[in-house]
């Protein structure tokens, strides 16, 4: 990977503005089939780590009226779980659509607790003058070109004792059995089968040719933890709890290649702000 700070700076604003018209475009086509195009994120093995990351957040956010701060919000995968808990709820999400789409399902009683808004999320940064009692960034780092200046932005708008939440995101991972990992990319590969087949059945398009950019730390393998810890870290936060998962598109598969092959691909980080 080419280091930002090798770049020059004319090459560093064009692809970072690649990468952002590149995410516009991929998730405008995404619209309200979005979670149908992604059971990786909605199968029972999944929704069962969902769920519990959400009621650990709320066990530990001790004011009712909590103010949460959900970046990449999309249709609601988490905003409307935490809409549900009684919380304020803003929204951010760079795709019209996207917000669109989640607009039409929040429930009337809940309206005056959720706010939405369509915007970059380094743009938001500068402009919005809120603290918040929990930051979270679902699916959110690797479609970013500079994850790190975006989770240092956000470290500072948490207010003391906030939360912190990196949650489903692709982890850079060393293989250390090929054999496990021999059967882990046969079992995936298996996986994809199943689910091109059933994505053809239902007459849903997939985008996966458009995905290189728009999903730009893949190209990297992930993002690598230890650098990530180190900076939140060094942004006054504490870390309370790391995951680690093999994400699949079906819960079977997501079960087995986690609890059978451990050959985890995925991660969640909550951190703290001390």
């Amino acid at each position: 990977m080419t280091s930002l700070s090798s770049m020059p700076v004319s090459d560093t604003d064009n692809l970072k503005e690649k990468i952002l018209e590149e995410n516009r475009r991929v998730h405008a086509l995404e619209d309200k089939l979005y979670l149908k195009r992604h059971p990786e994120q909605t199968n029972f093995f999944q929704t069962r780590i969902l769920e519990r990351t959400v009621d650990g957040i709320c066990s530990r956010l001790k004011n009712p009226d909590a103010h949460i701060l959900d970046l990449g919000c999309g249709t609601g995968y988490l905003f409307l779980r935490l809409l549900e808990r009684g919380y304020r709820v803003t929204g951010l999400d760079l795709s019209e659509e996207m917000i669109r789409v989640l607009d039409q399902d929040i429930p009337e009683e809940s309206r005056p607790r959720a706010r939405l808004v369509v915007s970059e999320v380094e743009e938001f940064a500068r402009r919005d003058r809120e603290d918040y009692d929990a930051v979270l960034l679902s699916a959110l780092l690797h479609h970013l070109f500079d994850y790190e200046s975006v989770v240092r932005k956000y470290c500072e708008k948490l207010k003391p004792g906030g939360l912190f939440l990196v949650f489903f995101e692709p982890l850079k991972q060393e293989i250390v059995s090929p054999f496990r990992y021999a059967l882990h990319k046969s079992l995936a590969r298996l996986d994809e089968s199943i689910y091109r087949l059933e994505m053809k059945c239902w007459n849903i398009s997939l985008f996966e040719e458009d995905y290189h950019f728009s999903d730009y730390q893949r190209q990297f393998g992930g993002i690598d933890l230890v650098p990530l810890e180190e900076m939140l870290r060094g942004s006054g936060m504490e870390i309370l709890k790391i995951d680690k998962y093999c994400s699949r598109r079906y819960g079977l598969s997501a079960g087995v290649a986690t609890r059978l092959l451990a050959t985890q691909n995925t991660f969640n980080m909550l951190a703290e702000k001390t």
